[in-house]
This record gives C-alpha cells, structure tokens and sequence, in this order.
C-alpha cells in the first residue's frame, strides 16, 4: 500500500510514466537490444527532474508566498486594531505602543512559521523534492550501466 500526502502521489506518476514511455514505447519501437533499459533509466532521470521541481514549489516556493500574502493582509489589521485600542492577543490588550508592536511581530511571526512550514507533498514521508533527486542519482545509475553494456556488447 502506498501512502501519499497531498500530490504526493504524482511522485510516482510522473517517474512511472516517463521510464515507461522511453523505455517500453520507445525502447521497443528501437530495433537495438537493449536499448529499452537505457532509455528506461533516462526515462526514470526525465521523470525524477519533474517530481523534484514540482515537488519544490508545492513543498518550499508555494507555503513560502502563500506566508508573504496572508502577512500582506494580516498587518494592517492587526495595526488598525491597535490603532483603535481594540488589539487583542492571548487575552492581554498592549498597554502602549511600542508592546502592541511588539504583539503585532509576534503574532505575524507565529503566522508565518505556521503558513511557511514545509508543505505535505510526500510519499512514505518523503517530501517530493527528494523522491525526485532519488530518481535522479538511480536513472543516471541505470541509464549509464545500461548505456554501457549496450556499447560493450
């Protein structure tokens, strides 16, 4: 059973998909032995290259700007609640400026580690950026060794 958070799962579609496609379809439309498990690593590399890339900005790029724009929204009306002496945190009201700052870049700080955290793209636990640098380093293995014998012999 495989289990994946979020487009996790893609991980798996996209590597299985391209080592297919390059090696069953195209390996075996090629009249050369042995072409299909090189072009099959090559495959696993193409595939391993969009999991990692997909994988980053689901996981690092997307929860890092979805942090900027809720703090773009948030600070104003933290301030204007400060402004207007009705700032709440924690059941404590700020009793001068200078603290309500302070809660403000408080509360702004404990929003954007919460929102920026890394995202829950993974397949068994592991974010897709790794899944995708993994098949990476194993697609180069296999499409070399294969590429090499074929050469050799």
């Amino acid at each position: 059973m495989i289990i994946w958070r979020g487009w996790g799962f893609l991980a798996v579609v996209y590597i299985a998909l391209c080592a297919g496609l390059l090696g069953g379809a195209l390996g075996s439309a090629i009249a050369v032995d042995g072409a299909g498990g090189a072009l099959a690593g090559f495959g696993v590399m193409i595939g391993g290259a969009l999991t990692a890339v997909h994988g980053w900005y689901l996981n690092i790029v997307r929860p890092k700007a979805k942090a900027t724009e809720w703090e773009l929204a948030e600070r104003p009306r933290l301030e204007a609640a400060a402004d207007q002496g009705s700032l709440v945190v924690d059941s404590v009201q700020p009793r001068d400026r200078a603290e309500a700052e302070a809660m403000i870049d408080s509360v702004i700080a404990d929003g954007r580690r919460v929102i920026g955290r890394h995202g829950p793209h993974s397949v068994f636990w592991i974010p897709m950026e790794i899944i995708g640098i993994l098949a990476l380093i194993v697609g180069f293995m296999l499409g070399g060794y294969n590429l090499f014998m074929l050469v050799l012999g």
